[in-house]
């Protein structure tokens, strides 16, 4: 069974973590499973390591993070602007946002960036 926070826990773009491949073998230390992560997203432009899938999440202040999300400028911007989520922003969806939406699965961000706007303006 899950704890509550696990389920609430939404990077600023919208993936949440807790679904997110690197950041469950991060939490559950599994090393192979980070080697075999870092193979499947390497291609021709990005080729990376098992360390650079460590991950705790984006919005924690310390701690490793996938190398991405390092260099995320979304979350840059979030962070900027102290959202706890890109669905805070007037300029929700940003071109940053539809970036970065081309190298994810931009139906599962989307949808959880959707719900949280839809809350957020009926409380």
């Amino acid at each position: 069974m899950k704890r509550a926070k696990e389920k609430e826990r939404i990077a600023y773009c919208g993936i949440n973590c807790s679904t997110c491949p690197a950041y469950v073998a991060t939490q559950k230390q599994q090393e192979k499973v980070r080697i075999r992560i870092a193979k499947l997203w390497s291609d021709k432009e990005n080729c990376y390591d098992a360390c650079e899938i460590t991950c705790k999440g984006c919005r924690e202040p310390w701690g490793k993070k996938f190398r991405h999300c390092v260099e995320c400028k979304v979350r840059a911007c979030a962070r900027l602007k102290l959202y706890t989520t890109c669905a805070e922003c007037a300029d929700y969806p940003c071109s940053k946002l539809n970036e970065l939406y081309q190298t994810l699965d931009e139906k599962i961000s989307r949808i959880n960036l959707d719900d949280l706007r839809c809350n957020n303006k009926a409380g």
